[in-house]
């Protein structure tokens, strides 16, 4: 089944992985003929015979983090139960690869389901795990601009509705397999610290977060899955082995403060514009400052409240294709406590990439803690000098990369600056948002340092 095109890039795609993790892979869809954002059961069959070809083992989810695991180490996962068992259980007993079918909430209590779920269960190819698919409420919440906005109870609720969820799930699919599941799949984007916390509690030892974008490199029983899109050829399988995406380098950012939504007008419609301001200059990043201890734009219960925007913001630019959302945690205010408060809710609040502690946090704080105990996918950086920060290096002994928002007040001096930067060595370089929108009315010409490669 290998094409003339794979025949060609065999010797590109013998480059061996960058990290020893296990590879996760998850497909959704399978139909014969092709529909819309589906794949075929021919597609899933050539990157089966490529990973194969290449010297990939298929494992189960019970040998993560054994010694059998490794740089050459997969796990495969379909998300959807009904294909999974007419096109893709044959295609698993040919190339004799085992895999695991996540199985939603959804899926799990529809009557006419349960045989599919009980022929998946009969084949010594698959195991059955559950799937969260959603842990919060179906619509996007609104920006608000006014104090006092109250957190309680929303984050106890929206886990006990996790809770209960998961648990028929388990339930269920020890009833179809006469064995409880080892581990739990999350839909791209509902994914949390608590949330495992729920699943640790069931007894959901292996955990398996998905990402539309290159997923990080998580050590197990945490096994990053990459989404393979319905177009994916051979080079989505590669990208996802190397865990890096040439698009989401450089970092190009606008740096917004959250006060700056709530100066005067409709608070959406500055919201439209970042995203504009965005979408005009291709950024592909964000950094929030999200308030401080004496007043935050977010909900919690640690400092007053002005309003709720941080996560509505972070939202909107994450659904417009934002790729790195980096968010600033306020100043410490000489009480740990509060601050690690502060920090959890913030992170609560955002789904952040990147998490810019103070310069006076250092990695074995509880409040970087904090930070991994919401979001464990978030990475670290620490505030330098000015609007400088570094991150934590993606790899050990690698470099730590730095970035900064830069502090030129006018377009031509900003791209100068970032020109700068960049031949420096800086691979993060922002824009606070005014400068921002000046570039976007001047016709971008003054604008090349932030061009990002397409």
């Amino acid at each position: 089944m290998r094409s003339w095109a794979l025949t060609l890039l065999l010797p590109l795609l013998a480059i061996p992985p960058v990290h020893a993790a296990p590879l996760g892979l998850a497909w959704g869809v399978v139909a014969e003929p092709a529909t819309a954002g589906a794949l075929t059961p021919g597609q899933v069959a050539e990157h089966l015979e490529f990973l194969q070809a290449h010297g990939w083992r298929a494992v189960k989810s019970g040998e993560l983090g054994g010694a059998g695991t490794g740089e050459r180490s997969v796990l495969l996962s379909f998300d959807d139960p009904a294909s999974a068992l007419r096109y893709v259980v044959p295609l698993l007993e040919l190339y004799q690869m085992p895999a695991v079918v996540t199985v939603g909430p959804v899926q799990t209590s529809d009557p006419a389901l349960t045989p599919v779920l009980e022929g998946l269960a009969a084949s010594p190819w698959v195991e059955l795990i559950p799937r969260v698919e959603e842990t919060g409420t179906a619509e996007t919440p609104a920006v608000w601009c006014e104090a006092g906005v109250s957190p309680a109870g929303r984050e106890e609720e929206k886990l006990s509705r996790l809770s209960r969820s998961l648990a028929a799930q388990v339930a269920r699919l020890r009833e179809i397999t006469g064995v409880a599941p080892a581990g739990v799949a999350w839909a791209p984007g509902t994914w949390s610290g608590p949330g495992e916390r729920v699943a640790a509690g069931l007894g959901l030892t292996v955990r398996l977060p998905t990402f539309t974008e290159m997923p990080p490199v998580l050590d197990p029983p945490r096994i990053a899955l990459y989404a393979v899109p319905s177009w994916a050829g051979i080079w989505a399988l590669v990208q996802a082995g190397a865990h890096w995406d040439p698009r989401d380098h450089p970092v190009r950012f606008v740096e917004v403060d959250a006060a700056w939504i709530c100066v005067g007008g409709d608070p959406e419609a500055r919201v439209a514009r970042i995203v504009e301001v965005v979408r005009r200059l291709g950024l592909n990043g964000v950094r929030i400052l999200p308030g401080g201890p004496a007043g935050t734009w977010f909900a919690t219960a640690a400092a007053p409240v002005r309003g709720d925007v941080v996560g509505p913001l972070a939202r909107a630019l994450h659904g417009a294709g934002v790729r790195w959302v980096i968010v600033d945690l306020p100043a410490a205010s000489g009480d740990p406590g509060r601050d690690v408060a502060l920090a959890l809710d913030l992170f609560r609040a955002v789904d952040a990439d990147i998490a810019v502690l103070p310069a006076a946090a250092r990695p074995q704080d509880r409040l970087g803690e904090a930070v991994l105990s919401v979001r464990p996918a978030a990475r670290l950086a620490w505030s330098d000098e000015g609007r400088a920060f570094h991150l934590t290096p993606a790899a050990p002994g690698q470099q730590a990369p730095r970035g900064l928002t830069v502090s030129s007040i006018t377009v031509a001096a900003a791209d100068a600056e970032a020109a700068r930067r960049a031949v420096a060595g800086w691979e993060w370089i922002g824009l606070p948002v005014e400068l921002a929108e000046a570039g976007v009315g001047s016709g971008l010409r003054s604008l090349a340092a932030f061009a990002l490669p397409r």
